[in-house]
């Protein structure tokens, strides 16, 4: 019953990923020093917690459901838990020391239903702050496909899921933010936030490759390799000044489960298909008249995808082909010639529902 759909893109501040990936341990700098908590402004109740496999898995099931203000109502229990490959109990223990720690507020409603409120959504889990009427993120947020959240959630060594999370920034701040070719993550970077049992080159290397489904991974041990990828990349030239061995690692994410790539494929289809809808109904409605900017056409696809806004444009487009300009005059369409974008989001959300059950 519960009243929250699984988010197709989950948004995640970049802080929160490395919180739970562990503070690097690698702080010196050429300038300086660089700590984590600091650099990215890590609030204290993330960095309060031992973040265990189930408590990165509960989290991020947390951001998966919860709407744009941070909030999930009526939901059951087994639901969250199923969802993060946990038991119910374990993700009571968690959400009671996730509201000991500061970091959500929740209630039980009835047995196995409850609602949860991420405390300061927008300013812990977004990174994003109001300024001038406006929001600005200052250490950004990274986009995750729901495949890729369903893919994190299978990883059963909690080292392994670490190295995801970091991976996962990495792509966001050298690819999507810097268009580089490849994100680039040294030895000694992921060393300095793996536990000191598990920092050895064949023993990072082997939890990288584990990844292989996500990520295109490419081990650069020679000297020349090395160098040259400096020269190409203007964050790791900022970091090379103490990396100790010329070792790194050059990831791109898989295209199946990169959230940007997906959203913005999805988004063009959909207004491909919504104007190939005004071509026909243009026929026998002023079609011009019905206000729908792309911004909200964007969004629809964002929250339900190009398949189910694909099915509702050509069930609508088919509806204008078999009954004309007397769709106007139908009941059924008459929030539709009002508000198409109510009529849309309406429509797209009774057939989510209807996917879900089935």
């Amino acid at each position: 019953m519960s009243m929250n759909q699984q988010n197709r893109h989950v948004l995640v501040a970049n802080k929160v990923l490395i919180a739970m990936s562990g503070l690097t341990r690698w702080t010196k700098r050429e300038e300086g020093f660089m700590y984590e908590q600091h650099h990215y402004n890590i609030p204290g109740p993330f960095l309060a917690l031992k973040w265990t496999k189930s408590r990165i898995r509960h989290l991020l099931t947390l951001l998966s459901h919860c709407d744009d203000k941070g909030m999930l109502s009526l939901v059951e229990s087994e639901t969250l838990a199923d969802h993060a490959r946990t038991s119910v109990r374990s993700l009571h223990d968690n959400l009671r020391l996730f509201e000991e720690a500061g970091l959500i507020r929740y209630d039980f409603h009835f047995t196995g239903v409850l609602s949860i409120e991420l405390v300061d959504y927008l300013s812990n889990y977004r990174d994003l702050t109001e300024e001038s009427g406006s929001f600005a993120s200052k250490t950004g947020y990274t986009s995750i496909w729901c495949g890729m959240i369903h893919h994190l959630m299978e990883i059963d060594h909690v080292n392994i899921l670490r190295v995801a999370l970091r991976a996962l920034v990495q792509v966001e701040r050298d690819i999507h933010v810097q268009s580089q070719e490849k994100a680039i993550l040294t030895y000694d970077e992921v060393k300095g936030f793996l536990p000191r049992y598990c920092g050895h080159r064949l023993a990072v290397k082997g939890m990288l490759d584990q990844l292989s489904r996500l990520f295109d991974v490419q081990l650069v041990e020679d000297t020349k390799d090395f160098l040259s990828a400096v020269k190409d990349n203007i964050s790791l030239k900022r970091r090379i000044h103490t990396v100790t061995r010329p070792l790194m690692f050059q990831m791109k994410i898989g295209e199946k489960v990169d959230s940007r790539r997906i959203r913005e494929a999805e988004r063009a289809s959909t207004l491909i298909g919504w104007f190939d809808l005004r071509e026909v109904a243009r026929d026998f409605v002023d079609f011009d008249l019905l206000e729908v900017p792309q911004s909200s056409l964007k969004s629809l696809s964002d929250t339900y995808g190009f398949e189910a806004c694909d099915e509702v444009l050509r069930s609508i487009r088919n509806d204008f082909l078999r009954y004309g300009e007397r769709l106007q005059e139908t009941d059924v369409y008459s929030l539709f010639f009002q508000s198409p974008v109510l009529y849309l989001n309406e429509r797209l959300r009774r057939l989510s529902e209807k996917l879900a059950i089935a």
